[in-house]
């Protein structure tokens, strides 16, 4: 009988732990989120350069990316 209660609380703590755990679960991204991240990224990365041109300064003022 009492391993039948050590066993029971055993594994209602190991149960409890598994589905309230921690760590929030995230989903994988999408391939068209991946695109769109990958997309910012590289946009992000072109302004902060510090040398630009005048065509690159002016899309990132269109991109809003004033890192100037």
């Amino acid at each position: 009988m009492i391993d039948r209660i050590i066993l029971s609380a055993v594994l209602s703590v190991t149960g409890y732990n598994g589905f309230f755990s921690d760590q929030p679960q995230t989903l994988p991204l999408t391939p068209w989120q991946l695109q769109v991240k990958a997309k910012e990224g590289s946009k992000s990365e072109v302004c902060k350069k510090k040398k630009k041109s005048k065509a690159v300064k002016d899309l990132c003022k269109r991109w809003g990316k004033h890192d100037a």
